[in-house]
Formats: structure tokens, C-alpha cells, sequence
């Protein structure tokens, strides 16, 4: 995964340290929800979609991103797609 958003990097980061290729969905899922990520339903089946709100701490504002897992026949973490999303507010 290579994000050319310089604010996602972080995320990427984050995640590329955390999860490594090869991590189980079990291991995913206990990672975004330890974290209080908010995870969204989806329609693909070896997939998940979790929303990731980070702060830049360069510049102190939130960055949000769409991120989805997609994991092999084995349930292994093999791939990760990032795209950047609006800012809600936190409820």
C-alpha cells in the first residue's frame, strides 16, 4: 500500500507496523476496535472496512480515512486500499 496523500501517511504507518501482511481478521478487528475505529458493513466477502480518524500532529488537524482490508482464501491480511474522507464530527 502506498498512499501519495502526505496526511495518510501516518495512518499508513500506523497500520503497516501494527498489521502486518499476513495478519489474521481477528487480529484486524481486535486492532480497530481497541482503537475505537468505526467499522462499516460491506458487501465483499474476505473484506473490511473500517473509518480511521487520526490527528497530524504537525499541523493539530484530523485527517480521516476510508480504509479497507482485504484478506486471502486463509482469512490473512494480503492487501489494504486508503482513501481519504471528509471530516465528521466526533458524536
Amino acid at each position: 500500500m502506498q498512499v501519495d496523500d502526505p496526511q495518510l501517511k501516518p495512518i499508513q504507518e500506523m497500520i503497516e507496523t501494527q498489521l502486518p501482511k499476513g495478519s489474521t481478521a481477528d487480529r484486524v478487528t481486535t486492532f480497530l476496535s481497541v482503537r475505537g475505529y468505526e467499522l462499516q458493513p460491506t458487501e465483499k466477502p474476505g473484506t473490511l472496512v473500517a473509518i480511521i480518524r487520526h490527528i497530524d500532529t504537525q499541523t493539530v488537524r484530523p485527517v480521516t480515512a476510508r480504509v479497507t482490508f482485504y484478506f486471502d482464501a486463509n482469512g490473512k491480511l494480503n492487501a489494504i486500499e486508503m482513501t481519504r474522507t471528509p471530516n465528521q464530527p466526533i458524536e
